[in-house]
């Protein structure tokens, strides 16, 4: 066989590769959005769902909503994994991000399978307009990657940032609590009136509040249901609350004397933990000042008289 023979016939098996690689794309992307249709209609025409709306009734509004959770909950077990353990700590994070619906899982794996869908037809579109590109594989990988991993991320990043709210308002929760208790208040009185005061400021921390004084009203015990509290949030650092709590109603002493030593206690920790990043900042700084800043200072400081210098030398 000739050179140019062997070349047309690689170009050939190139181009069959890539036609064949894009069909099964296309395949499966239409699989996956007929599955998905027939899911919804399905969802949509249960019979029994269909009986359990007509016997509850209610507004316009509460059918569109049972109608998008019932469309929710038919989409999310195709994303749904067969590990218990990612499905409780999936469940987990949800809770600790303020997402307390029966149905919270079931829309956050909906949602997941949505962003796979955008994510496959993403990459089938780079793929049919960037074949000539040397970028068209880090575009396929990056829309594939944000479709499976997106919502996990965007989860993360909202758990982080309520977990910042509650720690930033417990400091102020804490006065209040000393105040209230030392004025004659019993201590779930205090809670709830303490919920009361910081709804407006600190809303995620009042809700809390009063889910704690809601369960102590219902029978549970004070320092479990500060436990509890510590699960929801995901807050390590009310850990020292519920130990002091616990220990303050075994041996009976005051609670508002307890509450104001942890209330110094954290303040202390507070300050400690600025001080600590405040001292690790100069190292921090170090590497963009070495990188970015240093290299022009000695450009400007020595780039004139290295240049005069090797005028001289020439």
């Amino acid at each position: 066989m000739d050179v140019n023979e062997i070349t047309s016939w690689l170009n050939t098996s190139s181009l069959l590769t890539r036609n064949n690689i894009f069909l099964l794309m296309v395949l499966l992307g239409t699989t996956l959005a007929v599955l998905s249709i027939g899911v919804l209609v399905i969802g949509t025409n249960n019979p029994l769902k269909r009986k359990l709306k007509s016997i509850k009734g209610g507004a316009d509004s509460d059918k569109d909503s049972s109608k998008m959770n019932g469309i929710l909950d038919n989409l999310a077990p195709m994303m749904v994994p067969n590990s218990k353990k990612e499905r409780e700590s999936v469940q987990s994070q949800l809770i600790q991000a303020g997402f307390y619906d029966g149905n919270a899982l079931s829309f956050f794996y909906a949602i997941k399978l949505v962003t796979v869908l955008i994510g496959l037809f993403i990459s089938a579109g780079a793929y049919i307009l960037m074949q000539e590109s040397d970028y068209v594989a880090l575009v396929i990988i990056a829309a594939l990657f944000l479709g499976l991993f997106g919502p996990n991320l965007m989860l993360a990043r909202l758990v982080s940032e309520r977990q910042d709210k509650i720690r930033a308002s417990v400091p102020d929760a804490l006065d209040l609590l000393v105040v209230c208790t030392e004025s004659g208040l019993g201590f779930n009185a205090s809670l709830k009136r303490v919920g009361e005061e910081i709804a407006i400021s600190h809303q995620d921390f009042s809700d809390e509040l009063d889910v704690v004084c809601s369960k102590i009203q219902a029978g549970v015990e004070m320092p479990v249901a500060f436990r509890e509290l510590v699960v929801r949030t995901g807050v390590d650092e009310l850990m020292g609350l519920v130990s002091m709590l616990s220990h303050a109603s075994k041996i009976g002493g005051s609670i508002s004397n307890s509450l104001r030593e942890y209330t110094e206690d954290y303040r202390d920790k507070r300050t400690q933990a600025a001080e600590e990043v405040a001292a690790k900042i100069p190292t921090k700084m170090l590497f963009p000042m070495v990188i970015f800043i240093w290299p022009c200072f000695f450009i400007v400081a020595l780039g004139p008289g290295l240049m005069t210098l090797f005028d001289a030398l020439k």
